[in-house]
C-alpha cells in the first residue's frame, strides 16, 4: 500500500493543477477538509477515467461526464464545515474541463 499526502500532491501534475484551481474558486476556506477533498479529487477522477460508476451514474456501459450532479456524487463522502461545495465543484470542473 502506497500512502500518498498532500505535500506530495504539490510535485504531481493534476495534484498540483487542483491545488491551483483550489485557490482560484475558493474551494477552501478553514483548511479543515482541505487536504481530504485533494486527495479525493484524484481518487475520483481515477475511477471516473476507469469507467467505475457512481450512484448518479444513469448508463452503466459508459463512463458518465462529470455534470455538477456527478461531481457532488462522486464527492459526497467529504465534509466541509465550511461549506465550500460551490468552489470545490468549480476546481473540479476547471481541472476536467467539465
Amino acid at each position: 500500500m502506497t500512502i500518498v499526502t498532500i505535500e506530495a500532491m504539490a510535485g504531481h501534475e493534476l495534484g498540483a493543477r487542483v491545488q491551483q484551481a483550489f485557490g482560484a474558486h475558493d474551494g477552501f476556506q478553514c483548511g479543515y477538509c482541505t487536504s481530504r477533498q485533494i486527495r479525493s479529487i484524484i481518487g475520483m477522477l481515477a475511477e471516473h477515467r476507469d469507467g467505475r460508476p457512481s450512484a448518479a451514474t444513469e448508463d452503466l456501459v459508459r463512463p458518465a461526464p462529470l455534470t455538477g450532479a456527478e461531481i457532488r456524487e462522486r464527492m459526497a463522502g467529504n465534509l466541509c464545515r465550511c461549506g465550500a461545495y460551490n468552489g470545490i465543484v468549480a476546481a473540479i470542473r476547471e481541472v476536467t474541463g467539465a
